[in-house]
């Protein structure tokens, strides 16, 4: 049977017949699985109120009753359980609102631990010397220069002045030598720190090359440096590649010729400087001069003086004593000037002069706190106070000269310049 009916311009055509004979509460499965033909208060017509019994199934339906509970209560989440989003709003939004309004974030619990949260980042070490302590004294628990004794330093100081002034004025080689055993001993603080900050310096090529620099110069002259440069280079990558193959060969050769070129290379220009007939001597004696003015006009204002920090890497040195170091290095200049000694920078006879002397003295004033500063960084990066123990109330061996192994290399090649 077909039938077709308007509503409102819309024709709907059927197609399936219609069953006259349903009736509500009629099982349209067939009258042999559910009956209600007995039990019309089970399923009430559809426009009486509902009885709340239950349908006759298999069983008489007054044995089933419906009881309705009340209705059973909802999860309500606490504050603490969605406080990340009480800000946002629960209304409408438009299209176009989402882009001018985020949705505000969830924030953390307060009472939630940052470490616990992030301890999965936690697998892998940071990276060695990532950032310097914010105090090195701090860390170390000491003091910094005011545990150092004033009286005890200048002796050590001056004492160690006069050590080589008298090698060079008995004889030129034993100077040479002199030099050579204070460089080994502080080629041996140098390599010692190194591997104290978990380093794999090659100890024994640093050690024969910093010895064998001053002598080699002394013996041959300025190109003699090169040559046991190369070596240097040349063993310290055999040493990594059939004695220690399993040490970092990048760290530890680069610590190795950092200690060479530091301490053997700026340190062999004394022995350069000693090689040079009838001056030699005279450029050596200028160079500590200067230097000793330096460093004693630095603590003598520093201690006294001294307010404003010179640098983060050596929180104990001042600005103060910086422009007194520097004053008195000039100051030292002037005087040798005056009294036209050292030959031959100060002598006019040998073709110095008194501005000779004072180009050396501002050359030595900017070199020497480089010098100073320059291991103190070092220093600070390895995470130690002093280089050695030797020196009382001043360290090691290269704590003492780390000024002057910035001078001698200035005065060398001062010398050149102003020198006919």
């Amino acid at each position: 049977m077909s039938n077709e009916q308007d509503n409102e311009g819309f024709r709907i055509q059927r197609t399936d017949p219609i069953d006259d004979d349903v009736a509500p509460g009629r099982s349209v499965f067939g009258d042999n699985e559910i009956s209600f033909e007995d039990d019309d208060a089970a399923v009430p017509h559809w426009s009486q109120p509902p009885t709340g019994s239950v349908p006759k199934v298999g069983t008489p339906a007054e044995s089933v009753t419906f009881n309705p509970q009340s209705e059973p209560e909802r999860f309500e989440p606490g504050a603490e359980d969605h406080s990340g989003w009480t800000a946002e709003s629960t209304g409408p939004t438009w299209a176009g609102e989402a882009q001018t309004r985020p949705p505000a974030q969830p924030t953390r619990s307060a009472d939630m631990d940052a470490d616990a949260f992030f301890a999965h980042d936690d697998d892998e070490s940071p990276p060695p010397h990532t950032a310097p302590p914010p105090s090195l004294s701090a860390a170390l628990g000491v003091s910094g220069a005011g545990d150092r004794n004033f009286f005890t330093a200048t002796v050590v100081g001056v004492g160690l002045a006069v050590l080589i002034l008298a090698a060079m004025a008995y004889r030129e080689w034993v100077a040479v030598a002199v030099v050579t055993v204070v460089l080994a001993v502080a080629a041996v603080e140098f390599f010692n720190a190194v591997r104290v900050a978990g380093l794999q310096p090659a100890v024994l090529l640093g050690l024969a090359s910093v010895v064998s620099m001053p002598l080699a110069v002394y013996w041959r002259g300025e190109s003699a440096a090169g040559l046991v440069l190369v070596l240097s280079v040349v063993f310290g990558a055999l040493w990594y590649l059939l004695v220690a193959p399993s040490d970092s060969p990048v760290r530890g050769l680069g610590s190795t010729m950092l200690g060479i070129l530091h301490v053997g290379l700026l340190g062999s220009y004394a022995a350069l400087m000693l090689s040079i007939p009838d001056h030699g001597t005279g450029l050596l004696t200028a160079a500590i001069i200067v230097t000793v003015a330096y460093d004693a006009g630095g603590l003598v204002v520093g201690r006294t003086m001294g307010r404003s920090p010179l640098s983060a890497a050596s929180p104990n040195k001042t600005l103060e004593g910086l422009v007194g170091g520097v004053v008195a290095a000039i100051v030292a200049a002037f005087v040798m000037g005056v009294l036209s000694q050292p030959s031959p920078l100060a002598d006019v006879s040998t073709g110095g002069g008194f501005a000779d002397i004072m180009i050396l003295g501002i050359a030595a004033a900017i070199a020497a706190p480089v010098g100073d500063l320059a291991e103190s960084q070092v220093k600070r990066d390895l995470g130690i106070k002093d280089m050695g123990s030797i020196l009382p109330s001043h360290g090691g061996v290269l704590d003492r000269f780390d000024s002057l192994l910035f001078v001698l290399p200035t005065t060398f090649y001062v010398s050149r310049f102003v020198l006919p």
